[in-house]
């Protein structure tokens, strides 16, 4: 159009035609208009967004962010696009709605969307698109804000196996619930499930929030879980948000929460160094923070950890090694477990479930599974047909 006007301004001039040199003239005086005020809608902004600090995988999430003005002129409507970073993957966005900005006044806008993959994510830019009052000019301007911090917990994902009787740490009294409250120290006090003798009811509590709440106790079995989880470079097989590091901790946390509900003490040798000693939700929540974060990136293998527990867990114990990617070293440092008393369970998953065309040796690999075995650990197979896409 800039051009247009100057061809019709340049014509005027060597037709000697007054006419056209005004139309020419109005038209890029018009344009100029435009840009400066595009240019200005984009200017003297201030901007404060409100993200949650946790949600899940799967949920919606809404983001608000609010804008003032710094200049007291009158603006045309802008579009706030956020600066999300480009490692979240995330479903069902929505646009956020055009807004103008007023001197002194906050105006809103917001958008959403669905996280798909676990994480801890930060951000703290966006942009801003504005036009001028006709629609003919657009400008953008990118702003800096108060990093917004969000961590998308794992989702749960339900898994149904047969635990093997050999484990020996009074699985079968932890799957019955009969360790729950057969200790003799109080944890805290949580909701009732069905099941829970109305001995245990805390009645203080049950008349103060009007729902029915129980003691919990130590577990008298003294049951102990462990999980060990494959983290190191290159065994996260899979894409987005489909892969087998995503399946296993969705796995890891619904079987976590589980055993605790179980009455049974779960521990992440490796991941974390000490435990919250509060109530059974506390612990949950802690599980879930820690499980947020869990990448691929070790350098050590499976073999390296394992042998790195050797005297640290108690006799009797479970070592419970979630992977996907077959592990020659965890083979040799098994027996060193299974001599001291603590039964190896390895729950492997298929790798080519995930890439089928990557050429890997899967943990479900026969002859790996017969080298656990002969190590004396006690491999699994677990069920891949869910992934996290699906399940969000």
């Amino acid at each position: 159009m800039v051009l247009a006007s100057a061809f019709l301004a340049v014509v005027a001039l060597m037709l000697n035609s007054p006419a056209l040199f005004y139309m020419g003239t109005a038209l890029i005086a018009t344009i100029g208009a435009c840009r400066l005020q595009a240019w200005l809608s984009v200017r003297g902004l201030r901007f404060e967004r409100i993200a949650p600090e946790s949600v899940r995988v799967g949920d919606l999430v809404t983001v608000e962010i609010t804008v003032w003005s710094e200049h007291k002129i009158r603006r045309p409507l802008i579009e706030v696009v956020d600066g999300r970073p480009a490692r979240m993957i995330l479903s069902a966005l929505t646009a956020s709605l055009p807004i103008a900005a007023a001197y002194d006044i906050p105006i809103r806008t917001q958008y959403q969307f669905r996280p798909l993959k676990r994480g801890h994510y930060k951000w703290s830019g966006l942009l801003v698109e504005g036009t001028d009052a006709l629609g003919l000019v657009s400008a953008k301007r990118q702003y800096e804000t108060t990093p917004a911090e969000m961590t998308v917990l794992p989702r749960p994902i339900p898994v149904s196996f047969e635990l093997p009787a050999a484990a020996g740490w009074g699985i079968s009294e932890a799957e019955s619930g009969q360790a729950r409250g057969a200790g003799l120290e109080p944890r805290g006090v949580r909701d009732y499930v069905y099941g829970d003798s109305l001995r245990h009811v805390h009645w203080r509590s049950t008349a103060k929030r009007g729902e029915l709440l129980v003691k919990e106790f130590e577990a008298g079995t003294q049951a102990a879980a462990a999980f060990l989880i494959q983290t190191q470079r290159g065994t996260e097989v899979g894409t987005g948000a489909n892969t087998s590091l995503e399946l296993i901790c969705g796995n890891l946390v619904y079987l976590a929460e589980a055993f605790l509900r179980q009455g049974a003490n779960v521990e992440f040798p490796g991941i974390e160094t000490t435990t919250t000693r509060g109530s059974m939700q506390e612990r949950i929540a802690e599980i879930y923070e820690l499980v947020a974060n869990i990448q691929a990136d070790s350098k050590l293998t499976l073999g390296d950890q394992v042998s790195a527990l050797v005297g640290q867990l108690p006799t009797g114990s479970v070592l419970f090694v979630m992977m996907a990617v077959a592990d020659r070293t965890l083979c040799d440092a098994a027996p060193q477990l299974v001599a001291r008393g603590t039964s190896v369970i390895p729950l492997v998953y298929d790798a080519s479930v995930f890439e089928p065309k990557r050429g890997i040796i899967s943990a479900t690999d026969p002859a790996f599974m017969g080298a656990l075995r002969d190590a004396g650990a006690i491999p699994t197979v677990m069920p891949t047909e869910v992934t996290f896409a699906e399940t969000a």
